[in-house]
């Protein structure tokens, strides 16, 4: 009798004898029927998924002679359902392939060899030859495959829970037949053992049909889409899908909602494991121990490292982690050689080999975008991580958070060209977020700084490469931190959180927190600080996209004027806030005085600072823009142009102010008749804009405003009549009735309407005279 490691409590492979007679009166030894049944949990809902793996094994099962291996494998990790597939093939196999279903437990060597000596029984061998084969005076493996060999019917051998695969004794007991097929199922992806076999990756369920297993444990009442935020908080992972169903489907006396479960699940992973039944000690059946089932077995071949990895991994998220972070002289510069058990920088490939192979973690190649090189990665389900990082001792968490921040900081200081552009600075961003998330909470302060430093270094990054989506997620990562702080740092975290919000088109929400900010400063730090000067420049940009022009005169002459005497007239931040009241008093009509200002700081910038700095770019596309306002569109064009081919060298062609100055482009050419051209920029620019900031972001709407107008001077008047219609539809939802971008739109959607009418009565006719209106 033994006691197995996997699903099955107790599992008796002892043969007995029972003496019965045969037709020819003789008696007989009996085969133990242990290996006819598989001595698993059963399976609390049916088997969902995996059709074709599963059909692929049935047409192996239903002709072994020609199956292309006798041998397949079935590995993924702890939980992913490679027993309860093996379940079902074995059932569907024994009800519908006429073959005789055999099943043995392999998660350890005892269980092993005596399910494989209870198989030979079963097949034919008697109890002397068995006995003789267990007391080791015959060879095991072979006496076991002579009667599978001469098995007169057609058979399939379960191994489950193949964990360890030395229990096969380099190969030994693993061998083809014509009369069967061996299915094996293990969380060791590539053992050596393997080699001879089909394998086959098992992952977690889809969406609809971790659905389906919600719904099948009674969780029904709920409507899908709480559902499906359910199953995507589980990872789509089928035992927690099992546990976390069968827990709110057992809520007797007050049920449980799919909102509360989540709300607790968030401060105690541990929830899941109430969904096991009563007593349950099997730690398989529980997630939150499933995987250490994996680091014993680790540890006990020697490498003890992969748990301190597995908890280092556990302090970011669950998207590729790039592998550089991992260095072994990074490692060694950490506190994780004096962890427990200790990590040291020799021993950090052999601990992530072991992750792999027990399938914790995999290695993969994350793209990064279209010509460029894809980045060695490494990957854990955000399950696996989220149940480490709740189970790491108190004692080693502070000492593995640090050296995390530590091994992220270090690469990206290392070689900051390679890691961080637009593309990699999103890869980096889960990372940091989560790094900083769980420091916070568990209130490691010197991590906590370590990662908000991190996090604010890549908010900035991310601000000035034109990322904005990555910005404001970073932006808003620092300050939830710092919330409670009144110090100048927490300050300046809310500021970058609004310059974030303004880049989204979120003007409204940008400037209460730009208010909030500016008053918060000035009373800390004084009414002529540089960072109260940031803040009423900030505000007033905000103020400019809700058409607030005046309160935005009033807030940016504040930043220029306070600017100049604080930081001298030179000064890049001075000139930018100069350029931006231009373009606020050009919006009042007051255009004289816009173009003196604008020409006058295109002059200091250039002389300062060079025709190609990006605040020269950004004062030279102020000054086209007042130009534009006075009709001098030739010198418009020329300064437009400059700008564009400025952009494009410092910035790159899809920066925010790349298309930017390529819009305005495309207004200017229209107005001087070069309408194709205008229509190629305006285009390009939309579809960009579509991409990047969405279809209801201010920027994209006022591009589709000027593209409908160019559509209109080009004869295309139906089709800048659809385009103005649904512009218009989005900027009155957005913007409000009143918002001048509305107001512009409503009377080029009228204007296309006009021309559409013209053009029903006059086929043909181009009113390009209009289409400059």
């Amino acid at each position: 009798m033994y006691q197995a490691a996997g699903d099955q409590i107790i599992v008796d492979y002892s043969v007995l004898q029972d003496e019965r007679p045969s037709p020819g009166g003789r008696l007989v030894w009996a085969s133990p029927e242990s290996v006819r049944t598989p001595l698993v949990t059963p399976l609390s809902s049916p088997f969902r998924d995996r059709v074709d793996l599963r059909n692929v094994l049935l047409r192996a099962i239903r002709d072994p002679a020609t199956a292309v291996s006798g041998l397949h494998i079935v590995h993924g990790m702890a939980g992913s359902g490679k027993t309860a597939l093996a379940q079902t093939v074995f059932d569907e196999a024994v009800a519908g392939c006429g073959v005789v279903g055999l099943w043995v437990n392999a998660s350890d060597g005892p269980s092993f060899r005596s399910g494989m000596l209870a198989v030979a029984h079963d097949r034919g061998a008697t109890q002397q030859e068995v006995d003789a084969a267990r007391e080791g005076r015959r060879a095991d493996a072979d006496l076991v495959w002579h009667y599978l060999e001469r098995s007169s019917e057609p058979w399939l051998l379960v191994l489950d829970n193949a964990d360890d695969p030395s229990v096969f004794r380099h190969g030994a007991w693993l061998r083809s037949s014509r009369r069967g097929i061996m299915l094996i199922t293990s969380r060791h992806r590539d053992a050596a053992e393997w080699r001879r076999g089909i394998t086959h990756p098992l992952d977690v369920l889809d969406v609809a049909h971790a659905v389906d297993v919600l719904r099948d444990l009674a969780v029904s009442t709920e409507d899908v889409a709480k559902l499906e935020l359910l199953a995507r908080r589980l990872g789509c992972h089928p035992l927690a899908l099992s546990l976390a169903g069968a827990y709110l489907g057992r809520q007797l006396l007050e049920a449980v909602s799919v909102d509360e479960y989540l709300k607790r699940l968030d401060s105690d992973p541990s929830l899941l494991d109430r969904g096991a039944a009563p007593g349950e000690q099997e730690l398989r059946r529980l997630i939150t121990s499933t995987w250490q089932v994996s680091l014993d077995a680790l540890a006990e071949q020697g490498v003890p490292e992969s748990t301190t990895l597995l908890r280092l991994l556990s302090c970011f998220a669950s998207a590729p982690l790039p592998v550089g972070v991992l260095a072994p002289v990074g490692i060694d510069g950490t506190g994780l050689p004096h962890s427990d058990p200790p990590l040291t920088g020799d021993r950090a490939n052999l601990a992530l080999e072991g992750l792999v192979s027990h399938s914790l973690v995999s290695i993969l190649d994350a793209p990064i975008g279209a010509g460029r090189a894809d980045v060695r990665s490494v990957q854990a389900h955000p399950l696996l991580l989220e149940t480490v990082a709740a189970r790491m001792p108190v004692d080693q968490r502070a000492l593995v958070l640090e050296s995390a921040a530590g091994l992220l900081r270090r690469l990206l200081s290392t070689d900051p060209d390679h890691y961080v552009d637009t593309h990699t600075l999103r890869l980096f961003t889960p990372h940091a977020s989560a790094l900083l998330g769980h420091a916070a909470t568990l209130r490691a302060e010197a991590a906590t700084e370590s990662a908000l430093s991190i996090v604010r270094d890549l908010r900035d990054q991310a601000y000035g490469r034109g990322d904005y989506p990555t910005t404001r997620t970073l932006a808003e990562d620092a300050a939830r931190v710092t919330r409670d702080k009144g110090s100048a740092s927490a300050l300046t975290d809310r500021h970058e959180r609004g310059r974030a919000l303004a880049a989204l088109g979120r003007f409204e929400e940008s400037v209460e927190v730009h208010q909030a900010t500016l008053q918060a400063r000035e009373a800390l730090l004084g009414a002529e600080h540089p960072d109260v000067l940031d803040s009423a420049h900030a505000l007033g940009i905000a103020l400019y996209g809700l058409g607030r022009w005046a309160e935005d005169e009033r807030y940016m002459r504040r930043a220029a004027e306070g600017r100049a005497a604080v930081l001298g007239d030179e000064h890049p931040d001075t000139i930018d806030s100069r350029g931006r009241l231009a373009e606020a008093i050009g919006q009042q009509k007051r255009w004289a005085e816009a173009r003196r200002l604008a020409a006058e700081n295109l002059t200091v910038s250039e002389q300062a600072l060079g025709a190609d700095h990006p605040h020269t770019l950004l004062s030279r596309i102020a000054l086209a823009w007042v130009l534009a306002g006075t009709e001098e569109w030739d010198e418009a064009a020329a300064h437009t142009r400059a700008t564009l081919e400025g952009s494009e060298r410092a910035l790159g062609a899809d920066h925010p102010r790349t298309l930017a100055a390529r819009q305005r482009l495309a207004d200017v050419l229209s107005h001087l008749g070069q309408w194709q051209q205008a229509l190629e920029a305006a285009r390009s620019v939309r579809t960009v804009r579509r991409q990047v900031l969405g279809p209801e972001h201010p920027h994209t709407l006022s591009v589709e405003i000027v593209l409908s107008r160019i559509l209109r001077g080009t004869g295309r008047a139906d089709e800048a009549l659809k385009l103005a219609a649904g512009t218009l539809a989005v900027c009155t939802r957005v913007l409000g009735d009143d918002h001048p971008d509305t107001l512009v739109c409503r009377a080029e959607y009228e204007a296309a309407g006009e021309a559409a009418r013209v053009k029903q009565v006059q086929p043909g006719a181009v009113d390009q005279e209009d289409g400059k209106s």
